[in-house]
């Protein structure tokens, strides 16, 4: 009777995993429920990531190619499509798409992830982030940024609260050689209250600033100048976004 039991316990678990979809199932499937041509899509920058505490729940971002340009290979406009899976149901449960969010051309669009952070607006609502780059394709004039948008999950909607905000950009000039490049970095990190209200709270904006250069040899960062600023992102209630504020 007990092996009975184990054997009936394996079959059905067996089905059960089964039925899981794979990440690549998943992608096949945003493909087929946006009606996106699988050309135009940016296949290397797909990305899924599950949601918090919600483990049956995947965030899948879907960058597909627009307005393309047929004499640059490296020139056209992205669509930002955002679904959300549902693996219990099998099924999207919601999806966001903002057309044209970002565009490649001499400034590379380089890289994309979700970022499921501990961005907490209040005591009740947990953002997450799409961050994005861009590189210069200059191996002179050094150029790479990367920005975040942040939304969040309201009525089975997908609602953007923070668009197109700098946390890293690093520019120089090495033409010359390390000893004689001019570079300049900057990074900020967020930080959030830990004393929730029902409305959205600031964010405290930390931004480290550095000029520096390099030793002969390449090897020894050399720092010109250092220093660190702070700023606030206020949640605008007539726009619904957060604006820095100072």
């Amino acid at each position: 009777m007990r092996n009975i039991l184990v054997l009936v316990v394996f079959f059905f678990t067996t089905i059960f995993l089964g039925q899981e979809q794979s990440d690549k199932d998943i992608v096949n499937k945003a493909i087929q429920f946006l009606k996106v041509n699988e050309k135009d899509l940016l296949s290397d920058k797909i990305c899924l990531k599950a949601i918090p505490n919600q483990k049956d729940k995947v965030i899948v971002l879907l960058p597909v190619k627009t307005n393309i340009d047929p004499e640059c290979e490296e020139c056209f406009d992205i669509d930002n499509n955002i679904l959300v899976w549902n693996k219990n149901s099998n099924s999207f449960e919601t999806n966001y798409t903002k057309k044209a969010e970002w565009t490649s051309d001499a400034l590379r669009f380089s890289e994309l992830k979700i970022d499921t952070g501990l961005y907490y607006l209040n005591k009740n609502t947990r953002a997450f982030g799409i961050r994005y780059s861009y590189s210069a394709s200059s191996r002179v004039d050094l150029y790479t940024t990367e920005a975040i948008n942040l939304y969040y999950f309201k009525n089975n909607k997908i609602i953007e609260v923070l668009h197109d905000f700098e946390l890293e950009k690093f520019r120089g000039d090495n033409g010359n050689g390390c000893e004689n490049a001019l570079l300049e970095k900057s990074k900020s990190i967020f930080i959030f209250s830990d004393k929730f209200t029902d409305k959205f709270n600031d964010i405290t904006v930390k931004t480290k600033f550095k000029d520096y250069t390099y030793d002969d040899d390449c090897d020894k960062e050399i720092i010109k100048k250092e220093n660190t600023k702070s700023s606030v992102l206020r949640f605008d209630e007539k726009q619904k976004k957060y604006v820095l504020v100072q």
